[in-house]
């Protein structure tokens, strides 16, 4: 089986924690964690990092490996003779105290990636750079690789996702659906409540989190996009309309990559008895990402028509596809064809 050759654009914590983790499952010894062994015949140890990207100028020339273990928390040792090359920014850098970023040209991009000879790439820069996203997958369109789309930028809900399937390549996303955080937690939750027969009436969902992606959500404009695409993957859990508010995000310095979700949902049973949930989640943004962007990185290289493949992945992997489907049903379509 030929590996696959992925290159990170964005090495923050969820690319670091995924970094991590690629090299601490490709040891078969190390299975507690990991979601599935095998996905598309592919097991972790087909995966390797062949390329790392930035803007941050404390990262940029930097070593991937000693990145990978310093920006989030440690898990594994990375072993890695990369360094972080400069990547692309159209958008308004919102970095720390006067830096100023370190980028490189589109075309010198595409070039490094050539040269890298990666077949996927994803991208896990912050929320709310659209421009930048939209270049990285034009970039990474000309150099002939699939691309993972994880943030809220509309690039697999757009006509960029028809011309990566005219070169039967994947573009797949948008916003990236954590293993169990705060969106699937809720999701499955209603889900759940449906089919024991509770009527679900209102549900709510805060997240706090201390991550630069939290800080960045704060932005108003973000967070109403977050919120809505939130909102609408929960709501289509029930099979009729309910009061919801999902999105609803704090930012908290010293959570770090900790994310702690709050949900408050009133349902009603027999005779209309009041079932009333208030919970609490305490997680890890970049581990939550990992078994799902290991998963989502072997289904993108199956040998199944793209056609076919890109709607069973987004709708698995993804909260904002651009054909949704309810959690339990994404989840057994994915498992029917990849694993």
């Amino acid at each position: 089986m030929a590996d696959i050759r992925v290159a990170i654009v964005g090495v923050g914590n969820v690319g670091a924690t995924f970094i991590q983790g690629v090299q601490h499952y490709s040891n078969p010894k190390n299975s507690i964690g990991l979601w599935h062994k095998e996905v598309a015949g592919f097991r972790p140890s087909n995966v390797k990092i062949v390329a790392a990207y930035d803007v941050n100028p404390v990262k940029v020339g930097r070593p991937l490996a000693e990145i990978a273990t310093t920006s989030t928390k440690k898990y594994s040792e990375v072993s890695s003779k990369l360094s972080i090359n400069s990547g692309l920014m159209l958008d308004t850098y919102q970095g720390d105290g006067d830096l100023q970023p370190i980028t490189t040209a589109p075309v010198d991009f595409t070039k490094s990636l050539e040269d890298s000879g990666a077949n996927v790439v994803l991208n896990l820069i912050s929320s709310g750079m659209d421009k930048s996203s939209a270049e990285y997958a034009k970039a990474t369109l000309k150099a002939g690789a699939s691309l993972v789309n994880a943030t809220p930028a509309k690039l697999a809900n757009s006509p960029l996702a028809a011309k990566f399937a005219q070169k039967k390549l994947v573009l797949a996303g948008d916003d990236l659906l954590s293993q169990f955080g705060g969106t699937a937690f809720h999701k499955g939750m209603i889900d759940f409540m449906v089919e024991r027969g509770i009527h679900v009436s209102k549900s709510y969902q805060l997240d706090v989190g201390g991550s630069d992606e939290t800080r960045r959500t704060m932005d108003e404009r973000i967070k109403m996009l977050k919120r809505g695409i939130k909102t609408s993957s929960i709501g289509m859990e029930a099979p009729y309309e309910f009061e919801s508010v999902a999105g609803t995000t704090e930012y908290t310095d010293f959570l770090g990559d900790s994310r702690n979700s709050y949900y408050w949902m009133s349902s009603e049973g027999f005779l209309g008895s009041k079932i009333i949930m208030d919970l609490t989640l305490r997680t890890s943004d970049g581990a939550n990402a990992g078994n799902v962007l290991l998963d989502v990185v072997r289904a993108v290289m199956a040998k199944n028509p793209v056609a076919k493949k890109v709607p069973v992945i987004n709708a698995y992997g993804f909260k904002n596809p651009a054909k949704k489907a309810k959690v339990r049903s994404a989840y057994s379509d994915f498992v029917d064809m990849f694993v």
